[in-house]
């Protein structure tokens, strides 16, 4: 018993640890993510506040978009922190919204095109009624190939849940 007291004190130290690991939200929930993730603050999967997702590095899209009149300049955190974050090996995103609208994006975009899960306009955070709290952007001006159909369908806005997949292709 003497040399397995140590040993349930390590093994319950770590595990408790682990279990604790991941940031709790502290203000209102605005994006569960599950799946393929091995980060969790909830049964759910792991929630986010604002705040922790503001903790996120940040990049900016300067753009326009079908959806909203003018330039605009959208700021957010790429997917690939976020499945970084979570220690995630995911491909694919399934992205829902508020209404439930799904859509399905590759990781890939966020590497090479440059979309971003953008959570502020114009230096404010996105309300629901300006299709926030969470929208897909791409640099659409940059690169005028975005410009379709495609890349329009996975622009999805008032995002709340994304749950991170793996596919084999």
């Amino acid at each position: 018993m003497q040399l397995l007291y140590p040993f349930l004190l390590l093994f319950f130290g770590l595990f408790s640890a682990a279990t604790h690991a991941a940031e709790t939200p502290k203000g209102k929930v605005i994006l569960t993510v599950s799946g393929a993730i091995n980060t969790q603050n909830s049964k759910q999967g792991m929630m986010f506040d604002l705040d922790m997702l503001q903790n996120l590095p940040q990049h900016t899209i300067r753009t326009h978009n079908p959806w909203t009149k003018g330039t605009h300049e959208y700021q957010g955190f790429s997917a690939i922190d976020l499945l970084k974050r979570l220690h995630s090996k995911g491909t694919h995103l399934q992205v829902t919204a508020l209404n439930e609208y799904m859509t399905e994006i590759p990781v890939s975009d966020f590497v090479d095109n440059g979309a971003i899960l953008a959570i502020k306009i114009d230096g404010k955070p996105i309300s629901v009624r300006n299709l926030g709290p969470i929208m897909v952007i791409y640099p659409f001006d940059e690169r005028k190939e975005l410009k379709s159909e495609m890349f329009y369908g996975r622009s999805i806005w008032q995002i709340s849940r994304i749950k991170s997949i793996i596919k084999t292709e």
